[in-house]
């Protein structure tokens, strides 16, 4: 008996030993700011190596119930999407209440948080950088009507210049701290998920003209699946990505999976948008006028009995398209009023959807997004279709293995304008054309009832040049029929291991694999032209493929070890290698039988044709250490070996240092007791990077056929020696940093200062001596170009209370640039006299991106006004005593005509007049963003501007010239006419004259400040979206470019850098681009 009580007594014992070892917790889990419950909120309890051993999910209430076992170093966990994780350590509580905060509590459209960065690929955190980056979280894109990132990051960076096409799916130029470089690119490296992005460049690409598929495409990925951008832009942040980040890096992380119930995203907007009134241009009577005006001009210069002067009198009275004449048989085509900008223009439309669904485990998390776009252009016969793709997920074997996998996909059709590359067709853009076409004539055949009828009017000689004479064609023909399609298909592959073999050790592989394959197609029928069927450029095709692949690996470790509380060392190493091969194929026929057939079929005349194949290789291995000492101060060393197959094997290998210190003086007791810093870092970067040449092997010499040959023997001649000591340009960058946080980083500042210095700089076509049997080298390594400046960015949460909310920031920098020095026999002007014309050089001592011309100095008054003196003032006589009159170019001038400054006083308008004018390096850029809340209801705005850009107004000159038959803009009625007309503008001349050399006449300011977004947004309350199911709506409705506050007389101000004439000057010149317009989107978004 005895015994069976004591087995009872250890049963009793047994059962209540179980019973004291499980715990119960309770609480809830509630949002910070509105004090709400947050339904499904996870809760688990995790022991020491961070494993869950338990969870519990919220309810209706945010009450939950967790069991917890009986162990030592226990933490519980609570999170929620969109919510910051909380842990607090268990030490035996009952009950545990939180509020938890959201992630992104600021700005809800591109939100700037400089300092603000969690880790870096080098397992650095931001208290640990040294390097001046920033960061920028993308908390809700989908409330900017917006198809690309760089659309939306307009203005948000410091020194980080965006500027974007208007046209669907035109690309990007970013300049980040300046222009490095005069041959190389000057564009940043886009990394996704740890993958850099290709750029195929060729050996004469241009960096100033490519389009975003060019560049890897940020258009191609939708900006509902990113998640955040960093931004690298000094040589020691940049340093890991070699060569290809030399001019700053974009680091994209797209969206995952988080822990947490299954959750489904839907965001769906409509966008309507609206060109301004363009440029008013003479009517149907103006425009005959002024061609009246312009022939009697250039007659009485001549003379009426000229032979020329005859030519021209014949071709006013005797042209039956400006005579009017009703017995002819287009006298109704001819007798119209047409605004040809009005007939292919359009009201511009996109509707974008995008669909998610995410979740995860323990071990799992993922992510699904489905994403459809579909914009038309307000410029007919433009627009850009988007299908995509993507799945993300992480899978935790344990805490010392995990493996992530990311896959996407897109397919992008971008339909645009014709634009022909090889021939005189490209001198004639639609935009350009309906401008300046004859506004007397009409875009259809006008029927027997006086209307208009479906069959477009394209005649084959005309007065309004016409395709015959000019390549000059029917603008809403172009625009409605001719074809100019590229389908762009881009997969994307990364796959990343993680192992941590020791506590202080990690190790990262990433395999990544990208494939663009693409394919143009361009038609012009003959109903565009009115050429005859048998003509050479009838039912003109191109067709051009490219198939680009790209592998990528990276083996990566990283030691971080504190020895006590007072050391703590950082050291990786990287090894990357890239592998590149590009596939094209090109090929030009005509002459198909049917205008309805598009692409080269038998029987079609194949005019050329071509194909190639490159490849390029690149590796590099990095090594970089940081010692940290109590937290506070740091000290950092890297260096970066690479080799590239643009070198030869004498050069391939190139080595750039860095090297950093930062001292955190917020944490220095001094300044803490002060109580409102919350902290001060100075910081001091130093860094070598390089820019390799172009092309696939570009170092290796060529040759070219003689032709005709030697005798009747083929026969081949150098034309480009090998290059055996070309090397890498090098990029030194210097950084000065300090980050400001004040009252618990309510009010955050930074301020950097640096310089970037380019030696070496990779030069192009250097002239040889003629010794040598060459005329010019292909690459050449000489020069120095400099940019230095400074940049300043704030951000301030003014208020942040439970129904009141304003937070803004602020940007604005400087950046100067300034050629330091030039090899003696570089010529980069091709400049010959002439009207139109800017010389565009490359000097020491002035900035790169600078043209020179003629100071403009108004219009000759009277013929006292035309005679030349000399620079003292005194007038110039002839050796019979008579004065000289001034001649523009080999013409004399006459009352009437343009007077340019005679800076050598020699009587003679020419190339020795020419001074320097300006440069299209904006002296400041900045921009503003800020948001209103008041409970649900939210008011965001971003604004950006530039200040101190000057722009050649190509525009103007087009359309204020009076030298031939185009149609003028309104202000030519201001021209002069007779003695004492005060005006600006001068007379009318036909084919005669130089009355608009490349002057200041043309060159004006493109200052500027745009309200780039405004929305209103309302987020409905969640205990009215709980019953249904649904965790979040919101709708909202967003104004898009509305406003621009500027003096430039063009469309826009924006004006995109080009490369004129073969230069390396890298202009703003404005070309009738396609201007901004207004944009009114309204969309909603859905999580449940």
């Amino acid at each position: 008996m005895k015994r069976n009580r004591n087995i009872i007594l250890l049963l009793l014992l047994a059962c209540a030993q179980m019973i004291m070892a499980q715990h119960v917790l309770t609480g809830t889990v509630m949002d910070k700011v509105f004090n709400e419950p947050l339904v499904g909120a996870n809760v688990y309890v995790a022991n020491a190596s961070n494993r869950s051993l338990g969870g519990s999910i919220a309810d209706v209430n945010g009450n939950y119930r967790l069991s917890i076992p009986d162990q030592k170093d226990l933490s519980i966990v609570f999170s929620f999407i969109g919510y910051k994780t909380q842990t607090i350590k268990y030490t035996g509580q009952k009950v545990i209440n939180v509020t938890l905060d959201e992630e992104g509590m600021a700005l809800e459209t591109v939100e700037v948080t400089a300092k603000k960065i969690e880790r870096n690929s080098m397992g650095q955190s931001a208290r640990e950088m040294i390097s001046a980056t920033q960061k920028l979280t993308l908390g809700s894109l989908e409330t900017a009507p917006v198809t690309s990132v760089t659309e939306a990051l307009q203005g948000a960076m410091a020194n980080v210049d965006i500027l974007t096409g208007a046209d669907p799916g035109s690309g990007s130029s970013i300049r980040i701290r300046g222009t490095a470089s005069l041959n190389a690119s000057n564009e940043p490296l886009f990394v996704v998920d740890g993958v850099p992005l290709p750029v195929d460049i060729s050996d004469d690409f241009s960096f100033a003209s490519a389009n975003s598929d060019d560049y890897g495409s940020l258009l191609n990925i939708s900006p509902a699946d990113i998640e955040s951008i960093e931004v690298l832009k000094d040589a020691a942040a940049t340093a890991v990505w070699g060569s290809k980040g030399a001019n700053g890096v974009l680091i994209i992380k797209t969206k995952r999976g988080s822990k947490g119930r299954l959750q489904f995203n839907f965001n769906t907007k409509y966008e309507f948008s609206k060109e301004r009134s363009g440029i008013p241009m003479l009517n149907a009577n103006q425009y005959i006028s002024m061609i009246q005006d312009a022939v009697y001009n250039t007659v009485s210069d001549l003379g009426s009995s000229a032979a020329k002067s005859q030519e021209y009198l014949k071709l006013l009275y005797n042209t039956k398209e400006i005579g009017f004449d009703p017995d002819w048989q287009y006298f109704d085509e001819y007798n119209q009023n047409t605004n040809w900008l009005d007939e292919i223009t359009q009201t511009g439309f996109i509707s974008d959807n995008s669909f998610s669904v995410s979740g995860g485990g323990d071990k799992a998390n993922y992510r699904l997004s489905l994403g459809y776009l579909n914009q038309e252009g307000t410029t007919i016969g433009t627009g850009y279709e988007r299908f995509n793709a993507s799945f993300n997920t992480d899978y935790r074997f344990s805490d010392k293995l995990d493996i992530a996998l990311q896959y996407s996909f897109t397919r992008g059709v971008t339909d645009a304008n014709y634009v022909d590359d090889t021939d005189e067709l490209k001198k004639a853009s639609i935009r350009g054309h309906a401008l300046t076409k004859m506004p007397n004539m009409s875009p259809y055949v006008i029927g027997a009832n006086g209307q208009r009828t479906g069959e477009y009017f394209t005649p084959y000689e005309s007065f309004g040049m016409t395709f015959s004479n000019d390549k000059v064609y029917n603008p809403v023909a172009m625009a409605n029929e001719a074809q100019n399609r590229t389908i762009a298909t881009n997969s994307r592959m990364t796959f990343v291991l993680h192992a941590k073999p020791f506590k202080s050790l990690d190790y990262f592989g990433t395999v990544g694999f990208n494939g663009q394959f693409t394919k143009i197609n361009r038609f012009l029928p003959q109903s565009v032209t009115g050429v005859a069927y048998e003509h050479e450029s009838s039912a003109l095709n191109y067709d051009i493929g490219k198939d680009l692949l790209y592998l990528t690996t990276e083996n990566r470790l990283v030691y971080n070890q504190s020895i006590n509380d007072n050391h703590k060392l950082l050291l990786s190493g990287i090894f990357q290698t890239s592998d590149q091969t590009t596939s094209t194929y090109s090929s030009r026929s005509a002459n198909t039988a049917s205008s309805g057939i598009t692409s080269p079929i038998a029987g079609s005349t194949t005019a050329k044709g071509g194909s190639g194949k490159t490849i390029n290789r690149d590796m590099g291995l990095t090594l970089n250490g940081q010692y940290i000492f109590k937290e506070k101060y740091m000290f950092n060393a890297g260096y970066r070996w690479e080799a590239s197959s643009a070198m030869d094997a004498s050069g391939r290998w190139g080595g750039f240092p860095t090297f950093g210190v930062a001292w955190h003086l917020g944490d220095e007791e001094f300044i803490q007791r002060l109580g409102f810093i919350s902290l001060i870092k100075l910081r001091y970067s130093w860094g070598q990077s390089g820019n390799a040449p172009t092309g696939t092997s570009p170092y290796i010499g060529k040759f070219s056929a003689v032709t005709p040959g030697y005798g009747d023997m083929s026969a081949v001649k150098p034309e480009s020696p090998d290059l055996t000591h070309l090397k890498y340009e090098t990029i030194t960058s210097n950084n000065i940093g300090v980050d400001v946080g004040l009252f618990s980083d309510r009010i955050t500042f930074a301020v950097e200062l640096y310089t970037k210095v380019t030696d070496d700089m990779l030069q192009k076509k250097i002239k040889v001596p003629s010794s040598t049997g060459l005329s010019t080298v292909a690459w050449y390594n000489s020069g120095k170009m400099e940019n230095r400046g400074w940049e300043f960015n704030i951000d301030v949460a003014a208020v942040r209370t439970k129904d009141w909310g304003f937070n803004f920031g602020f940007n604005i920098s400087q950046n100067k640039n300034k050629v330091l020095e030039l090899p003696e026999n570089q010529s980069d002007e091709t400049y010959t006299f002439g009207n139109k014309k800017y010389a565009y050089r490359v000097l020491m001592g002035d900035p790169l991106g600078s043209f020179y011309g003629y100071r403009y100095k108004g219009v000759y008054q009277n013929v006292e006004e035309t005679y030349a003196v000399d620079k003292t003032g005194q007038q110039i006589m002839d050796i019979n005593g008579a004065p000289v009159v001034v001649k523009n170019g080999d013409q004399k001038v006459y009352p009437g005509d343009a007077k340019y400054e005679d800076v050598n006083g020699d009587g003679v308008i020419d190339e020795n007049d020419i001074v320097y004018l300006g440069n299209s390096n904006p002296t400041l850029t900045g921009g503003l963003n800020f948001t209103l809340r008041y409970k649900k209801l939210s008011l965001v705005a971003a604004l950006h501007g530039r200040a101190g850009q000057k722009v050649i107004n190509e525009s103007r000159i087009n359309m204020e010239n009076m030298y031939g038959k185009n149609n003028q803009s309104v202000a030519v009625l201001r021209r002069w006419r007779s003695e004492g007309d005060n005006t600006d503008i001068p007379r009318a001349l036909y084919d005669k004259g130089y009355n608009y050399l490349g002057s200041d006449r043309f060159v004006e300011d493109a200052s500027f400040l745009r309200l780039k977004t405004i929305t209103l947004k309302y987020q409905f309350p969640e205990n009215w979206m709980k019953p249904l199911g649904i965790n979040k709506l919101e709708i909202y409705a967003t104004g898009y470019d509305l406003f621009v506050w500027t003096k430039y007389t063009g469309q826009d101000p924006e004006i995109n850098l080009k490369n004129p004439d073969g230069s390396a000057a890298q202009v703003a010149i404005d070309s009738n681009n396609t201007p901004k317009a207004m944009r009114f989107a309204f969309g909603l978004n859905l999580r449940f």
